[in-house]
């Protein structure tokens, strides 16, 4: 028998994954599901101290002459103060127990409720780290679940093992609901470190996605090593302009997985590399990578589970995780294959209308090769992010936090050390948010502000244009109306200020805007909003690559109309 409160189960469950057997248990109300789980399956081992004081010290004994992971698990009130004198000394003994405590939903918090105090304010040399775990609610607070207490496990063993502690929030009122129900299938999660045997990872046979999130640019020894694992598996490497990685299996892939080709082309793993992406098209496309397993390659060892399918940890620097993997055969390489052909079947030369998407479109070919290039967040990433730029390009942008702060700084900041034209593609809110910056008195030469000015938030527009409720963006979500633009403090600042209203008028502004120039140079393009919305959607469905069932949909459509679409869903539903 089972309480109804999934988050126990939960763990229960991950108890069971991960061999934790050994748990001890004292007695109280508010820990009664997890004790009425684990007395009734022969696969745990109990043992019942009623002292939480003594208990601790008790499963430090255990853990001695067992060298296993131990769990306890405890009430709520003071219990869990009671446990505070062992933990301080498994801490400083390096002993991986699971300290399992119940307490109130955090509302009851204090508000003079009934054995409710703060229970997650242990001491920092008494646990490596504190997880909580709410009541599961909807999807994602069983996430967060899975996630918190999957890491509260790992974290037991991990850079040196260590008491953690496993805080679970209890519904008093569903204390006494069981149910003959079966505990949760749960996906496992490895962390393997540089020095494990890694026996059990194999990748032949499969389909392979690499994905480079923003990264500095390779060390020659990154790039042979990404090289040659390309070449002995069937990968393909999906890069964008924060990659910074250009290798022979790479693809700048943002247009056609906006598209709609990622359901064609899903892999059997997803292997991820760098920070994040920046990418919403490929962000949303993984969080649907169905059975596929991810695996994060990171020397920080963290479990960040971006797309919800980690199943695999490498905490090793990236090359020394693509060497082991080189063998002397070189496999056919279908797969990448696939991904280049889509990508080679896209439009680039789409009519849009005078907007970011289009200045993208007419100047990407033209920025000189070995430049540096920073974006904007969300619209100015997004619309250059769909066309290709010269491989010797660098790129960069503030997605790390992702914030409007800063992007003119940060490229002021790397024109520092180079005298290759340095650009930045911003819009008008990011640009007037760090204005303060062309005043600094070191800028150079090679110094290139791409200002697009719709006079307002153009992403709060295309993040709303399919919303079922009439959202009025104007006045206040998209700061539309704002006054003036950047002529007098860009000239007034020693820079060389461009403008153009028009296709024609860029087109005359763009050569020189590329150019040497014995000034920094500062282009405002004046665009409207809603050309923005239309010409990301123009070049988007003037590519959109059809499922089967969308496929389907339409011949059914165009055979029987609309209306008698409808009428065969109705039929298929009660068939």
């Amino acid at each position: 028998m089972y309480t109804i409160q999934e988050n126990v189960r939960i763990v229960i469950a991950l108890l069971k994954l991960y061999n934790i057997r050994h748990i001890v248990v004292s007695p109280g109300g508010t820990n009664i599901p997890i004790s009425q789980a684990v007395q009734d399956d022969p696969f745990f081992i109990c043992y019942s101290i009623p002292d939480e004081r003594s208990a601790m010290y008790f499963a430090i004994g255990l853990y001695l002459q067992t060298g296993e992971i131990i769990a306890t698990s405890c009430t709520s009130a003071q219990a869990t103060r009671n446990y505070v004198p062992g933990l301080t000394e498994a801490f400083y003994k390096h002993v991986p127990i699971l300290a399992i405590t119940t307490a109130k939903l955090e509302r009851f918090q204090y508000q003079e409720y009934m054995q409710a105090p703060d229970q997650c304010s242990l001491p920092k040399d008494s646990v490596k780290a504190s997880f909580d775990l709410p009541p599961v609610t909807d999807d994602n607070t069983r996430i967060q679940v899975y996630h918190n207490a999957k890491e509260a496990i790992l974290e037991t063993t991990h850079r040196g093992a260590g008491p953690i502690q496993l805080n679970i929030r209890i519904i008093d009122a569903l204390q006494s609901q069981f149910e003959n129900v079966e505990l949760p299938k749960i996906r496992p999660l490895t962390r393997y470190m540089a020095w494990d045997e890694w026996s059990d990872v194999d990748l032949e046979g499969k389909k392979i996605l690499i994905v480079v999130g923003e990264h500095r640019p390779f060390t020659d020894r990154q790039l042979k090593a990404i090289d040659c694992f390309c070449e002995k598996y069937n990968v393909c490497v999906y890069v964008n302009h924060l990659s910074n990685y250009h290798g022979k299996y790479s693809v700048s892939a943002n247009l056609m997985v906006s598209c709609g080709g990622f359901n064609q082309l899903k892999p059997d793993v997803l292997i991820t590399i760098g920070g994040q992406t920046g990418d919403y098209a490929i962000y949303g496309a993984l969080n649907g990578l169905g059975n596929a397993e991810h695996w994060r390659v990171s020397e920080d060892g963290a479990y960040v589970d971006t797309y919800c399918h980690l199943t695999k940890i490498f905490e090793c620097p990236d090359y020394f995780f693509f060497e082991r993997f080189v063998k002397k055969e070189i496999s056919a390489h279908p797969y990448f294959q696939e991904w280049k052909s889509l990508c080679d079947s896209m439009n680039y030369d789409v009519e849009l209308p005078f907007s970011n998407c289009y200045v993208a479109q007419q100047l990407h070919a033209k920025i000189p090769a070995n430049s540096v290039m920073n974006f904007a967040i969300l619209n100015s990433l997004r619309c250059w992010s769909y066309f290709q730029l010269d491989p010797s390009i660098q790129g960069y942008a503030n997605v790390a936090a992702f914030g409007i702060d800063g992007c003119n700084s940060m490229l002021f900041g790397e024109s520092m050390k180079t005298d290759e034209l340095c650009f930045i593609v911003t819009g008008d809110l990011a640009f007037f948010y760090d204005m303060n910056a062309l005043g600094i008195r070191h800028l150079k030469k090679n110094v290139r502000i791409l200002l697009i000015n719709n006079n307002g938030g153009a992403e709060f527009k295309i993040m709303t244009r399919n919303w079922k409720n009439d959202v009025r963006v104007d006045d206040f979500i998209s700061a539309n109306g704002h006054n003036g633009n950047a002529k007098g403090w860009a000239e007034n600042c020693g820079f060389k200020y461009l403008s153009a209203s028009s296709k024609n008028e860029f087109e005359n502004q763009r050569d020189l805007f590329v150019s040497s120039c014995e000034q920094p140079i500062v282009l405002e393009v004046f665009t409207k909003e809603d050309d923005e919305v239309v010409a990301m959607k123009n070049l988007v469905e003037s590519n959109r690559i059809q499922s089967a069932q969308d496929h389907l949909k339409g011949v059914v459509t165009n055979l029987v109309g609309e209306k008698g679409t409808a009428y065969l869903k109705k039929i298929l539903k009660r068939i």
